[in-house]
């Protein structure tokens, strides 16, 4: 038996622009030729969104995130995809100019909030809205 994946939510909800859906819809090629869907991409960032205030200190330089955001870094997506680091600052780019995400760059770290994402529904079924939500 496979392992579920665990998100921190039991549902989202989710606005998504014209461009969101054009762009979600589409494929990325990685460094050997293979598309990747432009969806999973966005799902596995999404995966890592925090549902609650958080000291995050999974990465070298730990931020302090809120609810909605996910840090990251460029040069470990790029890697778990197979792409070169400018190609996935160019993806983010894209997925920011789309409505999908707000990209906060720093010296410290790099965070991601889900700008697409109304709210989420947590574990114990309470509804909760995302301050990061761009009506």
């Amino acid at each position: 038996m496979e392992p579920q994946n665990q998100y921190p939510f039991s549902s989202v909800n989710i606005r998504l622009t014209s461009e969101a859906v054009e762009w979600l819809s589409g494929t990325t090629t990685d460094n050997d030729g293979n598309e990747v869907r432009n969806i999973a991409i966005f799902s596995r960032l999404l995966k890592d969104m925090r549902t609650t205030p958080v000291y995050d200190d999974t990465f070298r330089r730990p931020l302090n995130l809120k609810p909605g955001q996910a840090q990251f870094s460029e040069i470990g997506i790029a890697d778990k995809w197979n792409f070169g680091r400018k190609k996935m600052h160019n993806i983010l780019a894209k997925m920011e100019a789309a409505g999908l995400v707000g990209i906060y760059n720093s010296r410290v770290g790099s965070a991601v909030s889900f700008s697409c994402i109304m709210g989420w529904k947590n574990s114990v079924g309470e509804l909760v809205s995302n301050g990061f939500f761009a009506d």
